[in-house]
């Protein structure tokens, strides 16, 4: 199917926020999940239009993120499904995707969630190891972790991924060796790796503030980082991206959309899109979502709807940098130096003459044959190849 998009959907309900957590969530609002459930089908029938056919938008992929996606009802979910199947066309072999917190469904639910579509599993485990679960405010145990993806298998989910975060205040090499053991075991198809960042307004960051814990050591997250390419390596996984990794090809196709800079919708509150050229968000406050997707107005040009509080159209410049950061993220894949071309009527060397040389000699960045790729090192230190190519 030609011309596919992803579909991003925000659930911004959580029964309780982490102590690291900045996302659009909140703990409080569960009474407005029903009412944001018809909101969301509303703005995804307003999102999907037509196709300059006359036909529906095909979807090759759906993720439902957060928050926590897994605290709403099944007849809530069904009724965002519904929306989705009548205002897109799915492609056959698309990958549906679900964020899901430990504790929070059973094996009813499962099943339910594979009786409505879903087909692959994102599951937010942070760490095996207790006391630092205790430090990010999770309220799962690693033994909930353990359960809920023997019960996922049971009910015939064979794509589950996890996500782990090092670079915690008093993470030693061997408590990080530790969590990941306890992944492998675990006998996953991807695992994401994040570096914890102690985001303003949180928690954690008072916590840091009042000199509760130490700050973080870059150096020692760098070697957890090293360790866990090892690690993972030897343990059957494939590294594709600087963060992802997975066995059996399992990628995960709706992260690919962004990291190969293609379009996808986003809806749903404090959602982001970029789609036709143009990038927008979606209004954060649940209740403020909820009035605009009842308001009688008529809807504006594909991909906006009533929702978008912002959107501005990506220029040549902007487009050029997103597809630069996007694809070099993508570690076997890179940056296609022909379609790069093809695409901005320009050379990457003749956009970036002074930077290219000196990356190159630096050792962060490689080039074989069309493509463009960071280096191992360049792994390390991408912030500083990409700051150098914005």
């Amino acid at each position: 199917m030609k011309n596919q998009l992803s579909l991003y959907l925000h659930i911004p309900f959580c029964r309780h926020r982490c102590s690291y957590c900045d996302f659009n969530t909140y703990v409080s609002l569960q009474g407005l999940q029903r009412m944001y459930a018809e909101a969301l089908a509303v703005e995804i029938e307003q999102a999907a239009a037509v196709d300059a056919y006359g036909g529906k938008r095909p979807l090759s992929t759906i993720f439902f993120g957060g928050g926590t996606p897994s605290i709403m009802t099944i007849e809530e979910l069904e009724l965002i499904f519904t929306a989705v199947s009548q205002n897109f066309t799915l492609a056959p072999e698309a990958e549906v995707s679900m964020e899901v917190n430990p504790g929070t469904v059973d094996i009813a639910y499962l099943t339910a969630l594979r009786d409505l579509g879903v087909n692959r599993l994102s599951f937010g485990v942070q760490t095996a190891v207790a006391s630092e679960l205790a430090l990010l405010e999770r309220e799962h145990s690693f033994a909930d972790v353990q359960t809920v993806i023997a019960q996922s298998r049971a009910v015939g989910f064979d794509n589950i991924s996890i996500d782990l975060i090092y670079g915690l205040p008093n993470q030693t090499l061997d408590s990080w060796e530790k969590s990941l053991q306890a992944a492998r075991d675990l006998e996953l198809e991807h695992i994401s790796l994040y570096c914890l960042t102690i985001e303003p307004g949180t928690p954690m960051q008072r916590w840091a503030d009042d000199g509760q814990f130490p700050l973080p050591d870059p150096d020692l997250a760098a070697d957890q980082y090293l360790l866990a390419t090892k690690f993972l390596a030897d343990a059957g996984f494939e590294q594709y991206e600087i963060s992802n990794w997975a066995r059996n090809g399992r990628v995960c196709h709706h992260n690919l959309t962004y990291w190969r800079n293609q379009p996808y919708v986003g809806v749903g509150a404090g959602a982001h899109g970029y789609a036709a050229d143009t990038r927008y968000h979606i209004v954060q406050q649940p209740r403020v979502y909820i009035r605009r997707m009842k308001a009688d107005r008529p809807r504006p040009p594909f991909p906006l709807t009533l929702a978008v509080a912002g959107h501005h159209s990506v220029t040549r410049a902007e487009a050029m940098t997103d597809t630069i950061v996007t694809q070099l993220r993508l570690l076997h894949e890179g940056l296609d130096l022909p379609a790069f071309e093809a695409r901005f009527g320009q050379s990457f060397a003749d956009a970036y003459p002074q930077q290219l040389p000196q990356l190159l000699e630096w050792g962060l960045l490689q080039m074989d044959g069309k493509w463009l790729r960071l280096t191992e090192n360049g792994r390390f230190l991408s912030n500083q190849v990409f700051y150098r190519l914005m």
